[in-house]
């Protein structure tokens, strides 16, 4: 495992998809394409448990040391950005838990489960890999996650964790008939033009304990007005590179996850951030908004740089 970190760079500036791909050239077989849900239609119905497909580049992470008698435990969310990378709030990958200053859990205790739709099940449009190496940047909680592709599919254990096989044979190739559609990036985005945008997070059921994940539906508005019983206050949605949302009525869980935030430009899903980690919220006094009435995210686009950064170096 390695950590990097690196400075960011805030530029404000015209909307540009980036859509990323392995290798400098795309290849005829793996074409460049980003953020494409594989649904039957493009409505999205909140509170309904997702189909495979229709969030591909949705991700579970999993600590598992190992021992049978330890079985895994999902610590993260992340997002499929390439066919051999995923994206996640490096808060939550820490040893001791989300919010926790200190080492990187060991990159060779983790497995990444993409295309997932309800914690630890499987289907034809999922599959789960062993992490190579965990790069991080400090200034953004950004964690880049490079998976072990291996030719052959995992084989399934006891207590239905599939074990990837180690890196042998011809080379590094997806798993058979797997095809990895990555969530397209932002850079350099005006964070005002969105106010009125319809975004989206994938939260678990609450009517069961491994319950499906299920859309939940945010507006960017351009206040956030918090009432109590004799008075209101209102701040404003964006803080620099954070955005924030009102979600007192939406009963989502308190426990931080790094939870992506998603919304459609120019006809493709983007990932605009991920929960800001508990610990380093600033809070004011005296405000009838409660912690968990607010659920704020970390912008990802002033660290793109530094990602596209690590993937050079990575495919040099």
């Amino acid at each position: 495992m390695s950590v990097h970190a690196g400075r960011m760079r805030v530029s404000i500036a015209v909307v540009l998809l980036v859509g990323l791909c392995l290798g400098p050239t795309p290849t005829v077989a793996h074409q460049c394409f980003c953020g494409v849900r594989r649904a039957q239609n493009e409505t999205i119905y909140p509170d309904h448990p997702i189909e495979p497909g229709e969030w591909p580049w949705h991700t579970l992470i999993y600590h598992w040391p190992g021992p049978k008698l330890y079985p895994p435990a999902r610590i993260c969310e992340g997002a499929l950005i390439d066919e051999r990378f995923v994206l996640a709030a490096a808060h939550c990958l820490m040893v001791g838990g989300a919010g926790r200053k200190g080492e990187l859990l060991p990159a060779d205790q983790l497995v990444v489960h993409v295309g997932v739709v309800a914690v630890q099940q499987d289907h034809d449009q999922s599959r789960r890999f062993r992490v190579r190496n965990v790069t991080v940047e400090d200034e953004s909680d950004l964690a880049l996650i490079e998976l072990v592709v291996v030719q052959e599919p995992p084989r399934v254990l006891p207590l239905g964790m599939p074990l990837l096989d180690s890196e042998e044979g011809s080379g590094e190739e997806q798993p058979g008939g797997w095809k990895p559609t990555p969530v397209c990036l932002v850079d350099a985005l005006d964070l005002t033009t969105l106010y009125g945008t319809e975004m989206y997070i994938l939260n678990q059921s609450q009517r069961t304990r491994l319950g499906g994940y299920e859309p939940v539906r945010l507006v960017l508005d351009e206040f956030l007005l918090c009432t109590g019983s004799t008075l209101a206050m209102k701040s404003r949605s964006i803080n620099g590179t954070t955005v924030s949302f009102t979600i007192k009525d939406l009963n989502l869980p308190s426990h931080d996850r790094g939870t992506g935030l998603y919304f459609k430009h120019q006809g493709t899903w983007s990932l605009l951030g991920f929960t800001v980690a508990r610990a380093t919220r600033q809070w004011t006094p005296g405000s009838v908004c409660l912690p968990n009435d607010i659920i704020s995210f970390d912008c990802l686009y002033p660290a793109l740089d530094w990602v596209m950064e690590n993937f050079a170096d990575t495919n040099s």
